[in-house]
């Protein structure tokens, strides 16, 4: 399992830009502990970022004349 801190790396963002995405539902976080610290699967951020690419790629690709 990942932490905030770890997911904002793997992006290169801020982590209040991961806890944002969460809200936004982006993301989906496990909350574990009694401060309710969020924990993110391997997979699930693979997918996300996956996916991310994509569409940045696609974004790119239709912004081209």
């Amino acid at each position: 399992m990942l932490n905030t801190n770890d997911v904002a790396g793997i992006f290169n963002v801020h982590p209040g830009t991961i806890r944002r995405w969460c809200r936004q539902g982006k993301l989906f976080a496990y909350r574990i502990g009694s401060r309710g610290e969020r924990r993110f699967r391997k997979e699930d951020i693979a997918v996300a970022y996956f996916d991310m690419s994509i569409q940045k790629y696609l974004k790119f690709k239709t912004a081209r004349p």
